[in-house]
Protein backbone atom coordinates (compact mmCIF):
# COMPACT_ATOMS: atom_id res chain seq x y z
CA UNK A 1 0.00 0.00 0.00
CA UNK A 2 2.76 2.67 0.65
CA UNK A 3 4.36 1.50 -2.37
CA UNK A 4 1.30 2.42 -4.07
CA UNK A 5 1.11 5.48 -2.39
CA UNK A 6 4.28 6.89 -2.75
CA UNK A 7 4.08 5.80 -7.07
CA UNK A 8 0.74 7.93 -7.07
CA UNK A 9 2.14 10.60 -5.26
CA UNK A 10 5.07 10.88 -8.02
CA UNK A 11 2.69 10.57 -10.45
CA UNK A 12 0.85 13.54 -9.87
CA UNK A 13 3.65 15.51 -8.90
CA UNK A 14 4.60 15.20 -12.79
CA UNK A 15 0.97 15.51 -14.50
CA UNK A 16 -0.10 18.89 -15.52
CA UNK A 17 -1.58 20.30 -12.20
CA UNK A 18 -3.09 23.09 -13.88
CA UNK A 19 -5.29 20.72 -16.33
CA UNK A 20 -6.07 18.28 -13.98
CA UNK A 21 -7.83 20.70 -11.45
CA UNK A 22 -11.57 21.34 -11.53
CA UNK A 23 -13.74 23.85 -10.92
CA UNK A 24 -17.12 25.08 -11.55
CA UNK A 25 -18.11 26.92 -14.84
CA UNK A 26 -20.96 28.73 -16.90
CA UNK A 27 -20.46 27.01 -19.86
CA UNK A 28 -23.89 25.06 -18.64
CA UNK A 29 -23.14 22.09 -16.62
CA UNK A 30 -19.94 20.31 -16.43
CA UNK A 31 -16.81 19.91 -13.90
CA UNK A 32 -13.49 21.69 -15.66
CA UNK A 33 -10.21 20.53 -15.10
CA UNK A 34 -9.81 21.23 -11.50
CA UNK A 35 -8.80 24.32 -9.34
CA UNK A 36 -7.97 24.97 -5.76
CA UNK A 37 -8.47 28.58 -5.73
CA UNK A 38 -10.95 28.35 -3.08
CA UNK A 39 -10.23 25.01 -1.41
CA UNK A 40 -8.54 24.83 1.87
CA UNK A 41 -4.93 23.35 1.15
CA UNK A 42 -2.80 21.39 3.81
CA UNK A 43 0.82 22.53 4.12
CA UNK A 44 2.55 20.44 1.53
CA UNK A 45 2.46 17.65 -1.13
CA UNK A 46 1.05 17.53 -4.49
CA UNK A 47 -2.00 19.65 -4.80
CA UNK A 48 -5.36 17.67 -5.43
CA UNK A 49 -3.39 15.89 -2.30
CA UNK A 50 -3.60 19.09 -0.36
CA UNK A 51 -7.44 20.04 -0.71
CA UNK A 52 -8.67 19.29 2.93
CA UNK A 53 -12.58 18.28 3.06
CA UNK A 54 -14.49 19.67 5.80
CA UNK A 55 -15.57 16.70 7.90
CA UNK A 56 -14.60 16.55 11.66
CA UNK A 57 -11.74 15.25 12.62
CA UNK A 58 -12.91 12.77 15.35
CA UNK A 59 -15.88 11.01 13.48
CA UNK A 60 -16.14 7.59 14.27
CA UNK A 61 -18.68 4.87 13.31
CA UNK A 62 -17.68 1.96 15.84
CA UNK A 63 -16.91 -0.51 12.85
CA UNK A 64 -20.64 0.63 11.21
CA UNK A 65 -21.14 -1.39 8.10
CA UNK A 66 -22.10 0.90 5.16
CA UNK A 67 -23.64 -1.05 2.81
CA UNK A 68 -24.18 -0.42 -0.50
CA UNK A 69 -26.15 -1.53 -3.90
CA UNK A 70 -24.65 -0.99 -6.87
CA UNK A 71 -26.47 -1.78 -9.94
CA UNK A 72 -23.33 -1.66 -12.72
CA UNK A 73 -21.30 -4.72 -12.76
CA UNK A 74 -19.43 -2.49 -15.13
CA UNK A 75 -18.64 0.34 -12.99
CA UNK A 76 -18.36 -1.61 -10.11
CA UNK A 77 -14.88 -2.12 -10.44
CA UNK A 78 -14.01 1.65 -9.45
CA UNK A 79 -16.27 1.41 -6.35
CA UNK A 80 -15.28 -2.04 -4.93
CA UNK A 81 -12.57 -2.86 -6.98
CA UNK A 82 -10.48 -5.82 -7.54
CA UNK A 83 -10.30 -8.39 -4.22
CA UNK A 84 -5.83 -7.39 -4.50
CA UNK A 85 -4.07 -5.14 -6.17
CA UNK A 86 -2.70 -6.02 -9.82
CA UNK A 87 -0.32 -3.51 -10.72
CA UNK A 88 -3.04 -1.38 -12.28
CA UNK A 89 -2.50 2.06 -10.79
CA UNK A 90 -6.13 2.90 -11.22
CA UNK A 91 -7.66 -0.02 -9.70
CA UNK A 92 -4.82 -0.18 -6.70
CA UNK A 93 -5.97 3.12 -6.13
CA UNK A 94 -10.06 2.44 -5.72
CA UNK A 95 -8.68 -0.17 -3.30
CA UNK A 96 -6.33 1.97 -1.21
CA UNK A 97 -9.06 4.83 -1.31
CA UNK A 98 -11.58 2.65 0.47
CA UNK A 99 -9.23 1.51 2.59
CA UNK A 100 -8.23 4.99 3.57
CA UNK A 101 -11.79 5.89 4.04
CA UNK A 102 -13.23 2.33 6.09
CA UNK A 103 -9.88 3.64 8.45
CA UNK A 104 -10.69 7.33 8.51
CA UNK A 105 -14.72 6.82 9.85
CA UNK A 106 -14.27 3.39 11.25
CA UNK A 107 -16.98 1.38 8.72
CA UNK A 108 -16.97 -1.60 6.97
CA UNK A 109 -18.37 -1.21 3.24
CA UNK A 110 -20.43 -3.79 2.09
CA UNK A 111 -21.83 -4.44 -1.61
CA UNK A 112 -24.59 -6.03 -3.17
CA UNK A 113 -24.04 -5.68 -6.97
CA UNK A 114 -26.87 -7.31 -9.10
CA UNK A 115 -26.86 -8.32 -12.46
CA UNK A 116 -29.41 -6.05 -14.44
CA UNK A 117 -29.70 -4.13 -17.67
CA UNK A 118 -30.20 -0.47 -18.17
CA UNK A 119 -34.02 -1.23 -18.04
CA UNK A 120 -34.03 -3.12 -15.26
CA UNK A 121 -32.95 -0.69 -12.91
CA UNK A 122 -36.05 1.12 -12.46
CA UNK A 123 -37.97 -1.75 -11.46
CA UNK A 124 -34.82 -2.87 -9.27
CA UNK A 125 -34.86 0.69 -7.31
CA UNK A 126 -38.64 0.66 -6.66
CA UNK A 127 -38.33 -3.11 -5.22
CA UNK A 128 -35.26 -2.53 -3.20
CA UNK A 129 -37.09 0.60 -1.18
CA UNK A 130 -40.86 0.05 -1.50
CA UNK A 131 -39.72 -2.96 0.54
CA UNK A 132 -39.10 -1.25 3.43
CA UNK A 133 -36.23 -2.97 4.58
CA UNK A 134 -33.02 -0.18 5.99
CA UNK A 135 -30.70 -2.65 3.89
CA UNK A 136 -28.93 -0.21 2.38
CA UNK A 137 -27.34 2.87 2.95
CA UNK A 138 -26.60 4.16 -0.51
CA UNK A 139 -27.72 3.24 -3.70
CA UNK A 140 -25.68 3.29 -7.22
CA UNK A 141 -27.66 3.34 -10.28
CA UNK A 142 -28.00 4.57 -14.22
CA UNK A 143 -29.57 7.64 -14.44
CA UNK A 144 -32.14 6.63 -16.89
CA UNK A 145 -33.41 4.00 -14.17
CA UNK A 146 -33.20 6.72 -11.91
CA UNK A 147 -34.96 9.41 -13.21
CA UNK A 148 -37.70 7.16 -14.06
CA UNK A 149 -38.76 6.63 -10.42
CA UNK A 150 -37.54 10.05 -9.04
CA UNK A 151 -40.80 11.40 -8.44
CA UNK A 152 -42.12 8.04 -6.82
CA UNK A 153 -40.67 9.69 -3.58
CA UNK A 154 -38.22 6.67 -2.90
CA UNK A 155 -35.27 8.83 -2.24
CA UNK A 156 -34.02 11.29 0.23
CA UNK A 157 -33.01 15.11 -0.52
CA UNK A 158 -29.62 15.48 -0.23
CA UNK A 159 -29.28 18.79 0.67
CA UNK A 160 -30.24 17.40 4.17
CA UNK A 161 -27.46 15.59 4.55
CA UNK A 162 -25.47 16.75 7.78
CA UNK A 163 -21.69 16.61 6.31
CA UNK A 164 -22.28 17.05 2.44
CA UNK A 165 -20.56 20.21 1.50
CA UNK A 166 -21.27 20.97 -2.44
CA UNK A 167 -18.72 23.56 -2.41
CA UNK A 168 -15.90 21.40 -2.93
CA UNK A 169 -14.37 20.67 -6.07
CA UNK A 170 -15.34 17.07 -6.29
CA UNK A 171 -18.97 17.51 -6.40
CA UNK A 172 -20.38 18.57 -9.80
CA UNK A 173 -23.28 20.67 -8.68
CA UNK A 174 -24.00 22.08 -11.97
CA UNK A 175 -25.12 18.48 -12.94
CA UNK A 176 -27.03 17.68 -9.78
CA UNK A 177 -29.00 21.01 -10.27
CA UNK A 178 -29.90 20.17 -14.01
CA UNK A 179 -31.87 17.43 -12.59
CA UNK A 180 -33.62 19.26 -9.96
CA UNK A 181 -37.31 20.78 -9.96
CA UNK A 182 -37.12 23.72 -7.46
CA UNK A 183 -34.65 25.06 -5.70
CA UNK A 184 -35.10 22.76 -2.35
CA UNK A 185 -34.78 19.59 -3.64
CA UNK A 186 -31.62 17.19 -4.55
CA UNK A 187 -31.93 13.41 -5.02
CA UNK A 188 -28.97 12.58 -6.71
CA UNK A 189 -25.51 13.01 -6.25
CA UNK A 190 -23.07 13.29 -8.73
CA UNK A 191 -19.37 13.57 -8.02
CA UNK A 192 -15.82 12.18 -8.53
CA UNK A 193 -16.76 9.20 -6.45
CA UNK A 194 -19.17 7.97 -9.24
CA UNK A 195 -16.34 8.31 -11.94
CA UNK A 196 -18.91 5.82 -14.14
CA UNK A 197 -20.33 9.62 -15.15
CA UNK A 198 -16.92 10.62 -16.87
CA UNK A 199 -15.95 7.45 -18.63
CA UNK A 200 -19.80 8.08 -20.11
CA UNK A 201 -19.08 11.31 -21.64
CA UNK A 202 -20.07 11.91 -25.35
CA UNK A 203 -16.80 12.83 -27.61
CA UNK A 204 -15.36 11.77 -30.94
CA UNK A 205 -12.51 9.74 -32.33
CA UNK A 206 -10.15 10.15 -35.33
CA UNK A 207 -8.20 8.18 -37.13
CA UNK A 208 -4.88 10.26 -37.57
CA UNK A 209 -3.28 8.79 -40.52
CA UNK A 210 -6.57 9.31 -42.14
CA UNK A 211 -6.85 12.69 -41.20
CA UNK A 212 -3.15 13.84 -42.25
CA UNK A 213 -3.44 12.42 -45.89
CA UNK A 214 -7.48 13.83 -46.76
CA UNK A 215 -6.61 17.37 -44.70
CA UNK A 216 -2.70 17.10 -43.57
CA UNK A 217 -3.06 20.76 -44.57
CA UNK A 218 -5.54 21.08 -41.25
CA UNK A 219 -5.01 20.78 -37.91
CA UNK A 220 -7.99 19.65 -36.03
CA UNK A 221 -6.89 20.27 -32.90
CA UNK A 222 -6.40 23.77 -33.48
CA UNK A 223 -9.61 24.03 -35.45
CA UNK A 224 -11.04 22.56 -32.05
CA UNK A 225 -9.14 24.67 -30.01
CA UNK A 226 -9.96 27.83 -32.14
CA UNK A 227 -13.95 27.33 -31.50
CA UNK A 228 -14.28 26.57 -35.37
CA UNK A 229 -15.45 23.07 -34.87
CA UNK A 230 -18.97 23.52 -36.15
CA UNK A 231 -21.72 20.48 -37.22
CA UNK A 232 -21.08 22.35 -40.51
CA UNK A 233 -17.57 22.03 -40.81
CA UNK A 234 -17.80 18.39 -39.96
CA UNK A 235 -20.12 17.77 -42.06
CA UNK A 236 -18.19 18.59 -44.83
CA UNK A 237 -15.10 16.87 -43.91
CA UNK A 238 -17.29 13.67 -43.55
CA UNK A 239 -18.53 14.64 -47.34
CA UNK A 240 -14.90 14.88 -48.41
CA UNK A 241 -13.43 11.67 -46.48
CA UNK A 242 -16.19 9.08 -48.63
CA UNK A 243 -14.17 6.84 -51.02
CA UNK A 244 -15.31 4.42 -53.05
CA UNK A 245 -12.86 1.53 -52.95
CA UNK A 246 -14.58 -1.09 -54.92
CA UNK A 247 -15.08 0.97 -57.47
CA UNK A 248 -18.79 -0.28 -57.39
CA UNK A 249 -20.70 3.00 -57.83
CA UNK A 250 -22.21 2.29 -53.94
CA UNK A 251 -21.66 2.72 -50.57
CA UNK A 252 -21.42 -0.71 -48.80
CA UNK A 253 -18.88 -2.30 -45.93
CA UNK A 254 -15.68 -2.38 -48.45
CA UNK A 255 -15.41 1.60 -48.70
CA UNK A 256 -13.61 4.34 -46.53
CA UNK A 257 -16.20 6.71 -44.46
CA UNK A 258 -15.80 9.90 -42.95
CA UNK A 259 -17.84 8.50 -39.81
CA UNK A 260 -19.15 5.43 -38.99
CA UNK A 261 -21.84 4.91 -36.33
CA UNK A 262 -24.07 1.32 -35.13
CA UNK A 263 -27.96 3.04 -34.42
CA UNK A 264 -28.74 6.70 -35.70
CA UNK A 265 -31.25 6.72 -32.53
CA UNK A 266 -28.29 6.94 -29.84
CA UNK A 267 -25.92 8.43 -31.81
CA UNK A 268 -27.79 11.63 -31.78
CA UNK A 269 -27.54 12.65 -28.26
CA UNK A 270 -23.91 13.41 -28.57
CA UNK A 271 -24.78 16.24 -31.39
CA UNK A 272 -27.92 17.19 -30.67
CA UNK A 273 -26.40 18.18 -27.00
CA UNK A 274 -23.59 19.44 -27.63
CA UNK A 275 -25.44 22.47 -29.41
CA UNK A 276 -26.68 25.55 -27.23
CA UNK A 277 -30.33 24.80 -28.35
CA UNK A 278 -32.12 25.90 -25.67
CA UNK A 279 -34.91 22.64 -24.36
CA UNK A 280 -36.06 23.98 -20.83
CA UNK A 281 -36.55 27.57 -19.27
CA UNK A 282 -36.61 27.62 -15.36
CA UNK A 283 -38.33 30.48 -13.88
CA UNK A 284 -36.96 31.84 -10.36
CA UNK A 285 -38.29 29.32 -8.26
CA UNK A 286 -36.25 26.82 -10.85
CA UNK A 287 -39.67 25.35 -12.15
CA UNK A 288 -39.23 24.06 -16.37
CA UNK A 289 -41.26 25.17 -19.07
CA UNK A 290 -40.38 23.43 -22.15
CA UNK A 291 -38.56 25.83 -24.51
CA UNK A 292 -37.41 22.91 -27.16
CA UNK A 293 -39.52 24.57 -29.84
CA UNK A 294 -37.48 27.04 -31.33
CA UNK A 295 -35.81 28.74 -34.38
CA UNK A 296 -32.42 27.00 -33.82
CA UNK A 297 -34.11 23.51 -33.43
CA UNK A 298 -36.05 24.06 -36.81
CA UNK A 299 -32.51 24.37 -38.74
CA UNK A 300 -30.37 22.14 -36.20
CA UNK A 301 -32.73 19.51 -37.85
CA UNK A 302 -32.60 20.05 -41.28
CA UNK A 303 -28.49 19.88 -40.26
CA UNK A 304 -28.27 17.50 -38.30
CA UNK A 305 -29.84 15.28 -40.55
CA UNK A 306 -27.88 16.56 -43.97
CA UNK A 307 -25.01 15.06 -41.81
CA UNK A 308 -26.36 11.54 -40.92
CA UNK A 309 -27.30 11.29 -44.66
CA UNK A 310 -24.49 12.69 -46.34
CA UNK A 311 -21.81 11.06 -48.72
CA UNK A 312 -19.39 9.60 -45.90
CA UNK A 313 -21.50 8.97 -42.80
CA UNK A 314 -22.54 5.29 -43.01
CA UNK A 315 -24.79 3.69 -40.45
CA UNK A 316 -23.72 0.25 -39.54
CA UNK A 317 -26.47 -2.52 -39.38
CA UNK A 318 -27.55 -2.47 -35.84
CA UNK A 319 -26.64 -6.22 -35.58
CA UNK A 320 -23.22 -5.48 -35.80
CA UNK A 321 -20.87 -5.72 -32.34
CA UNK A 322 -20.23 -1.98 -31.99
CA UNK A 323 -17.61 -2.97 -29.24
CA UNK A 324 -15.08 -4.24 -31.82
CA UNK A 325 -15.26 -0.85 -33.66
CA UNK A 326 -14.68 -2.81 -37.03
CA UNK A 327 -14.17 -0.04 -39.87
CA UNK A 328 -12.26 2.65 -36.83
CA UNK A 329 -10.38 0.34 -36.14
CA UNK A 330 -9.20 -1.09 -39.53
CA UNK A 331 -8.66 2.37 -40.65
CA UNK A 332 -11.96 2.55 -42.49
CA UNK A 333 -13.51 5.57 -40.79
CA UNK A 334 -12.24 9.18 -39.86
CA UNK A 335 -14.46 9.55 -37.38
CA UNK A 336 -16.27 7.38 -34.87
CA UNK A 337 -18.58 8.71 -32.11
CA UNK A 338 -18.10 7.12 -28.53
CA UNK A 339 -17.61 7.69 -25.12
CA UNK A 340 -13.95 7.91 -22.63
CA UNK A 341 -14.83 4.28 -22.39
CA UNK A 342 -14.43 3.22 -25.58
CA UNK A 343 -10.26 3.96 -25.12
CA UNK A 344 -10.71 0.32 -23.75
CA UNK A 345 -11.43 -1.57 -26.77
CA UNK A 346 -8.48 0.65 -28.64
CA UNK A 347 -5.68 -0.30 -26.92
CA UNK A 348 -4.99 -2.72 -29.61
CA UNK A 349 -5.58 -0.30 -32.45
CA UNK A 350 -2.71 0.01 -34.90
CA UNK A 351 -3.47 3.60 -36.49
CA UNK A 352 -2.81 6.30 -33.88
CA UNK A 353 -6.10 7.83 -33.07
CA UNK A 354 -7.37 11.12 -30.99
CA UNK A 355 -9.89 12.48 -29.21
CA UNK A 356 -12.17 15.84 -29.56
CA UNK A 357 -15.64 17.25 -28.47
CA UNK A 358 -18.81 16.98 -31.00
CA UNK A 359 -19.24 19.69 -32.70
CA UNK A 360 -21.25 23.27 -31.56
CA UNK A 361 -23.93 24.44 -33.57
CA UNK A 362 -22.32 27.23 -35.19
CA UNK A 363 -18.79 29.47 -33.88
CA UNK A 364 -21.36 32.27 -32.33
CA UNK A 365 -21.74 28.99 -29.61
CA UNK A 366 -19.44 30.31 -26.31
CA UNK A 367 -18.52 26.43 -25.43
CA UNK A 368 -18.29 23.13 -26.47
CA UNK A 369 -20.80 20.68 -24.74
CA UNK A 370 -20.63 16.55 -23.99
CA UNK A 371 -22.99 14.81 -22.97
CA UNK A 372 -23.37 12.13 -20.49
CA UNK A 373 -24.63 9.03 -21.25
CA UNK A 374 -28.05 8.67 -19.53
CA UNK A 375 -26.83 4.75 -18.09
CA UNK A 376 -24.06 5.77 -16.13
CA UNK A 377 -24.61 5.43 -12.77
CA UNK A 378 -24.82 8.10 -9.76
CA UNK A 379 -25.46 7.97 -6.35
CA UNK A 380 -28.47 7.88 -4.81
CA UNK A 381 -30.13 7.86 -0.62
CA UNK A 382 -33.17 5.37 -0.20
CA UNK A 383 -35.84 6.86 1.87
CA UNK A 384 -35.63 3.85 4.23
CA UNK A 385 -32.41 5.00 5.68
CA UNK A 386 -32.76 5.94 9.40
CA UNK A 387 -31.78 9.95 10.74
CA UNK A 388 -28.67 8.70 11.93
CA UNK A 389 -27.37 6.20 9.52
CA UNK A 390 -28.27 9.03 6.71
CA UNK A 391 -25.78 11.52 8.58
CA UNK A 392 -23.04 8.62 8.44
CA UNK A 393 -23.87 7.82 4.40
CA UNK A 394 -23.39 11.84 3.72
CA UNK A 395 -20.03 11.54 6.23
CA UNK A 396 -18.72 8.35 4.24
CA UNK A 397 -19.82 9.67 0.77
CA UNK A 398 -18.51 12.89 1.20
CA UNK A 399 -14.93 10.88 2.17
CA UNK A 400 -15.69 8.86 -0.59
CA UNK A 401 -15.64 11.75 -3.02
CA UNK A 402 -13.13 13.68 -1.78
CA UNK A 403 -9.70 10.60 -1.89
CA UNK A 404 -11.63 9.87 -5.60
CA UNK A 405 -10.49 13.43 -6.25
CA UNK A 406 -7.40 13.17 -4.42
CA UNK A 407 -6.07 9.92 -5.64
CA UNK A 408 -8.64 7.88 -7.95
CA UNK A 409 -9.48 10.86 -10.76
CA UNK A 410 -5.42 11.72 -10.82
CA UNK A 411 -4.92 8.51 -11.77
CA UNK A 412 -7.49 7.38 -14.20
CA UNK A 413 -7.34 10.98 -15.85
CA UNK A 414 -3.72 11.46 -15.60
CA UNK A 415 -2.40 8.18 -16.32
CA UNK A 416 -4.56 5.85 -17.48
CA UNK A 417 -6.81 8.54 -20.20
CA UNK A 418 -3.86 10.59 -20.70
CA UNK A 419 -0.33 8.39 -21.02
CA UNK A 420 -1.82 4.68 -21.28
CA UNK A 421 -4.57 5.75 -23.92
CA UNK A 422 -3.67 9.08 -25.32
CA UNK A 423 -0.55 8.87 -27.91
CA UNK A 424 0.56 13.05 -28.01
CA UNK A 425 0.82 15.85 -25.91
CA UNK A 426 -2.52 17.95 -27.76
CA UNK A 427 -4.69 14.88 -27.31
CA UNK A 428 -4.39 15.23 -23.48
CA UNK A 429 -4.99 18.62 -23.70
CA UNK A 430 -7.99 17.69 -25.33
CA UNK A 431 -9.32 15.65 -22.92
CA UNK A 432 -8.66 18.69 -20.21
CA UNK A 433 -11.47 20.16 -22.73
CA UNK A 434 -13.87 17.48 -22.59
CA UNK A 435 -13.58 16.94 -19.60
CA UNK A 436 -14.18 20.57 -18.97
CA UNK A 437 -17.64 20.44 -20.85
CA UNK A 438 -18.86 17.37 -19.24
CA UNK A 439 -23.10 18.08 -18.63
CA UNK A 440 -26.62 16.91 -19.19
CA UNK A 441 -30.13 18.87 -19.61
CA UNK A 442 -33.28 18.05 -18.04
CA UNK A 443 -35.35 17.42 -21.33
CA UNK A 444 -32.57 14.52 -22.13
CA UNK A 445 -32.75 12.81 -18.53
CA UNK A 446 -36.49 13.09 -17.90
CA UNK A 447 -37.24 12.01 -21.79
CA UNK A 448 -38.86 9.00 -20.72
CA UNK A 449 -41.72 11.19 -18.48
CA UNK A 450 -42.06 13.99 -21.29
CA UNK A 451 -43.08 11.93 -24.02
CA UNK A 452 -40.00 11.33 -25.58
CA UNK A 453 -39.38 15.48 -26.27
CA UNK A 454 -35.39 14.71 -25.30
CA UNK A 455 -35.43 12.13 -27.93
CA UNK A 456 -37.00 14.67 -31.21
CA UNK A 457 -33.65 14.52 -33.05
CA UNK A 458 -33.18 11.11 -32.75
CA UNK A 459 -36.82 10.48 -34.41
CA UNK A 460 -36.04 12.71 -36.87
CA UNK A 461 -32.75 11.46 -37.80
CA UNK A 462 -34.33 7.81 -37.45
CA UNK A 463 -37.02 8.87 -40.03
CA UNK A 464 -34.86 11.49 -42.21
CA UNK A 465 -37.21 13.77 -42.19
CA UNK A 466 -36.01 17.58 -41.31
CA UNK A 467 -39.37 18.34 -40.66
CA UNK A 468 -38.65 19.74 -36.87
CA UNK A 469 -42.52 21.46 -36.33
CA UNK A 470 -44.26 18.87 -37.17
CA UNK A 471 -42.45 16.18 -35.21
CA UNK A 472 -42.58 17.85 -32.18
CA UNK A 473 -46.17 18.80 -32.74
CA UNK A 474 -46.66 15.15 -32.24
CA UNK A 475 -45.58 14.64 -28.84
CA UNK A 476 -46.01 18.39 -27.82
CA UNK A 477 -49.55 17.73 -25.79
CA UNK A 478 -48.19 14.71 -23.92
CA UNK A 479 -44.81 16.66 -22.88
CA UNK A 480 -46.36 19.10 -21.78
CA UNK A 481 -48.78 17.02 -19.83
CA UNK A 482 -45.82 14.16 -18.49
CA UNK A 483 -43.55 17.62 -17.16
CA UNK A 484 -47.26 18.83 -15.25
CA UNK A 485 -46.94 15.71 -13.56
CA UNK A 486 -43.59 15.04 -13.08
CA UNK A 487 -43.18 18.88 -11.24
CA UNK A 488 -46.35 18.36 -9.59
CA UNK A 489 -45.44 15.11 -8.10
CA UNK A 490 -41.57 15.83 -7.69
CA UNK A 491 -42.52 18.51 -5.64
CA UNK A 492 -45.03 16.41 -3.69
Amino acid sequence: MKKISIILILLILVSVVVAACSEKNDSGTGTVPLSTENAEMEDDGPARLRVKDSLPADLNYNGASFRMFSSGESQNQYIQGPEEQSGDIVYDTVIERNQIVEDRLNVKFEYFVPTLTWDQVSGELRKVVMSGDDAYELLIAGQYGACLVASEGLFINVLEGKYFDFEQPWWNTNYMNELAIGKNKIFFLVGDYFIDMLRGTKLLYFNKNLWENYFGGDDLYQIVFDGKWTIETMTNYVRQSYHDINGNGMSDPDDIFGIVCYATYSSTDGFAFATDIEYIQRDADGLISLAINNEKSIKFAEMLVNLFYCEGFYIYPISGDANDFPHFKSGRSLFYPGTFSTTNGLRDMENDYGMIPNPKYDEAQTNYRSVVHDTMNFGIVPITTSASKFEMTSAVVEALCAESYRRVVPAYYETALKVKYVRDEASSQMIDLIHESMMTNFIFAYYSSLNNAGFVFRALVTGKSTDFASEYAKIEKGALTGLEKLQAAYLD
